[in-house]
């Protein structure tokens, strides 16, 4: 076969997936220096390269007042792309920040799918007594909860799934790899059913293969982190990945889509 077949058959396949990328950002952050602006015709135009249909997009809360500042700009970005669902930062309740975006105003748009925290960069843990009363809030709209897997414990995942197994709690591969904390993750996965991981930075084939073959399609999220990462290499690892076709639909987007179809609207 020609190397213009394999393109075409490839192209045709990522084609055929019905992408979902559950990890899209907008903005700029000192994790990613030789990133270019995330602006939204930049994303935008990665994605249509990339075959991806939907997207959860995020914006980098990078300086003062970073969350409320990159939440509105966030909401003013997704007004105008039918394919792209917010995931607002937010922060624990408690001290009530003036405009917090943890509030039921924020969190009750339609555009808004899911929230991420930043423990380690806002000072906080995402243990109980401090995040508590934030999930008991997203349980009310059934909202996921995304997280970096740098920016917390592993322990403080665990015992929060356990506490809120009705909770998604999807962590995240970046900024740095996640194939080097396996004995972590799978553990953690097999023990909460309730967690679920973004495939951007998992960097091998073999672990995509080992997850399904052991936990399951379900568990696992198509993620580029576009545009700080070239969504081709998460979307190589897909189709390359020796797993069924079944398997490969689900994680492309199957699974995110069904995370978000319980979200109270």
């Amino acid at each position: 076969m020609w190397l213009s077949d394999i393109e075409s058959e490839l192209r045709a396949q990522a084609e055929g997936l019905n992408l979902f990328d559950a990890s899209a950002w907008l903005g700029r952050t000192e994790h990613f220096p030789l990133m270019p602006e995330g602006t939204p015709s930049l994303l935008q135009n990665v994605q249509e390269r990339s075959y991806i249909r939907e997207a959860l997009v995020s914006w980098w809360p990078e300086g003062k007042d970073a969350s409320q500042e990159s939440n509105r700009a966030l909401l003013d970005a997704v007004r105008g792309h039918p394919g792209w669902h917010a995931t607002l930062t937010v922060q624990p309740l408690f001290p009530a920040d003036p405009g917090s975006p943890a509030t039921p105003e924020w969190l009750w748009p339609a555009a808004v799918r899911a929230v991420r925290v930043f423990p380690a960069t806002f000072q906080f843990e995402l243990v109980d007594w401090c995040v508590g009363s934030l999930c008991e809030l997203l349980l009310e709209r059934r909202l996921p909860l995304f997280v970096l897997h740098t920016e917390t414990a592993w322990r403080h995942v665990h015992d929060l799934a356990k506490r809120y197994p009705d909770l998604k709690i999807v962590v995240e591969s970046q900024p740095k790899k996640i194939l080097y904390h396996t004995r972590m993750l799978l553990p953690l996965m097999q023990a909460c059913p309730n967690v679920h991981v973004e495939i951007s930075n998992f960097c091998s084939l073999g672990l995509i293969k080992y997850t399904v073959n052991t936990l399951g399609p379900d568990r696992l999220l198509f993620g580029t982190f576009a545009p700080a990462n070239d969504p081709l290499v998460p979307l190589g690892l897909l189709l390359h990945a020796d797993i069924s076709q079944e398997a490969r639909a689900a994680i492309a987007g199957g699974n995110i889509r069904r995370i978000l179809s319980e979200v109270e609207l």
